[in-house]
């Protein structure tokens, strides 16, 4: 049994629980309440987790080390307003291990607390229901069991958390009565369950593979390594390696030392039976034969450092497009196609950044933004339910400016926001205000395809219909544009008729409907002006903005 930690075991805590969620990331995704492409929460989860683990150095060893640099890292990474409060939780649990060279579990049971404190923090209004939900009461009945003598060892903190946190999930739908209703639990809190069940596998002894995933991952050009290129930086090599009888008699200590000349940055265990080892070489191959005189390979991995460095470069680089500032403070906005961003510059914008709805921006990708204004007030445009929340976390981050965001769902919002924007007033938390006004009167329903076959508010949604959203309100189902348009505009005109409707739509929709759409406006309700703006948008076919 393991009664302390230090920074090589809690590195482990991390890249297991990281292998099990990647493992399952597909699982936490499928969990999504509604059936429209979005930032999933599985992806979401991950890609925050590999950001910070991706910072932890291989020569890091003492848990003050490790957990400041996983702390540092996976705050900047986080992505999605699931990978925000994850990355809070986790910053939380490190921090209370910047001064230790290890902990037990009292400390560990601490540090939970903290995170779950810093979790909660980092939503304004927290839903219960939700992961933080789940972390809070397996927190809660962890601290109390300890407090009883019943967990002295971290197998059995692992496991007490993971017994409550489980029950905890299954108890999501009866606090959200949208999960409900999709008859689902909640994925992020799913998501922190398989974390825990990676640590749990690690403590056991149990092999998890290393999860491939393609969302972080950036094409590399082959092209620009040729025959002078230099490889200096060698290979990050991980083995695991099952001794057998048949083979040379296995001595740990022995095998260090044969290891040793063979690179730096040598990590080893011998545990279970089975050798586990990274070491960063100019020669794999010779670690190979070393290690095969003793065994077999059960996984191993060989990377190019020199490649990865180029990688590394490749991402840090994101999307933005900059104007000369108009006035004391920038303007930021996030755009999800071409033409709205040539709009939104139009309009004003100063700074626009490039969003994917799959892949929301990480608070580093704000930051970087942040980086191309030239003044001392930057006025954010988040645009994306899935988005703000990285923003909020960069925006602390950040001490070069001033930054004020303004929580806008859809582009559609900042469509109607940024021609409020007085740019002669120095002031940028009273322009905020007069923006959040504006916002505050305007409805958005998106229409898109159904992305799976579902069950929501007691109507079955089957994959391919056409589906109308006002945030978490169903308004039509139906299979065609002109149907499902014109019932979400009844749906929000029942509520109170709007001066205003504005059809943002990509090429999927016809002409014609849009001229039926519209003539079904100019008689069912005299007053309502509408207009058409045209998008390159790939997921919703027709956004509706109310005014």
């Amino acid at each position: 049994m393991i009664k302390k930690i230090n920074g090589q075991e809690y590195r482990n805590f991390l890249d297991y629980g990281l292998r099990n969620l990647a493992l399952h990331k597909d699982e936490i995704n499928a969990l999504n309440v509604f059936p429209v492409p979005d930032g999933d929460t599985g992806t979401n989860m991950v890609m925050t987790l590999q950001n910070g683990y991706a910072a932890i150095k291989e020569d890091a060893k003492a848990l003050s080390d490790v957990s400041r640099q996983f702390a540092n890292a996976i705050v900047f990474g986080a992505r999605g307003n699931s990978g925000v409060i994850t990355s809070q939780f986790f910053k939380g649990i490190s921090e209370c291990f910047f001064q230790a060279e290890e902990a037990d579990v009292a400390a560990f049971t601490a540090a939970l607390q903290k995170g779950v404190e810093s979790a909660y923090k980092a939503v304004a209004n927290p839903a219960e229901g939700t992961l933080l939900t789940v972390i809070r009461e397996a927190t809660a009945t962890l601290t109390e069991q300890l407090k009883k003598g019943k967990v002295d060892s971290f197998e059995a903190l692992v496991s007490v958390f993971l017994s409550r946190a489980r029950v905890s999930l299954e108890n999501t739908p009866e606090l959200l009565p949208i999960l409900k209703s999709a008859g689902v639990v909640d994925s992020g809190g799913a998501g922190i369950v398989y974390i825990f069940e990676g640590i749990q596998k690690y403590l056991n002894g149990e092999t998890i593979a290393q999860a491939t995933s393609g969302e972080q991952a950036v094409t590399v050009d082959y092209s620009l390594f040729d025959e002078e290129s230099e490889f200096n930086l060698g290979y990050c090599t991980e083995l695991l390696v099952q001794p057998l009888k048949n083979k040379v008699p296995f001595d740990y200590e022995a095998f260090k030392k044969e290891l040793a000349p063979l690179g730096d940055s040598i990590v080893t265990s011998f545990e279970y039976g089975k050798l586990k080892l990274h070491i960063h070489t100019q020669t794999p191959e010779n670690v190979f034969i070393l290690c095969h005189k003793y065994g077999e390979f059960l996984a191993m991995k060989v990377e190019n450092m020199s490649v990865q460095h180029h990688e590394q470069e490749v991402k840090r680089t994101v999307n933005v497009y900059a104007e000369a500032p108009k006035g004391a403070f920038s303007v930021l906005v996030v755009a999800y196609d071409e033409g709205m961003k040539d709009r939104f510059t139009e309009m004003g914008a100063d700074l626009v950044m490039m969003g994917d709805h799959l892949c929301p921006p990480s608070a580093a990708d704000f930051i970087e933004a942040f980086d191309k204004s030239e003044t001392d007030a930057i006025l954010v445009f988040a645009n994306g339910k899935n988005t703000s929340l990285s923003a909020e976390q960069a925006s602390k981050l950040y001490d070069k400016a001033k930054i004020v965001v303004v929580e806008t769902k859809s582009d559609t919002e900042c469509y109607a926001a940024l021609p409020m924007i007085d740019f002669d007033c120095e002031d940028v938390d009273e322009v905020a205000e007069a923006v959040r006004e504006t916002i505050a009167n305007v409805k958005t329903v998106t229409i898109s395809v159904a992305t799976k076959e579902t069950c929501f508010d007691g109507q079955e949604i089957k994959t391919g219909d056409l589906i109308a959203f006002s945030g978490s309100q169903l308004l039509a189902i139906g299979d065609m544009h002109k149907e499902v348009a014109i019932g979400a505009i009844e749906a929000v005109m029942r509520e109170g008729e709007r001066d205003v409707i504005t059809m943002f739509v990509n090429g999927k929709v016809s002409e014609d409907t849009l001229d039926e759409i519209r003539e079904f406006v100019s008689e069912a309700y005299l007053y309502t002006e509408v207009s058409t703006i045209e998008t390159e948008d790939e997921f919703f076919d027709i956004v509706l903005s109310f005014e």
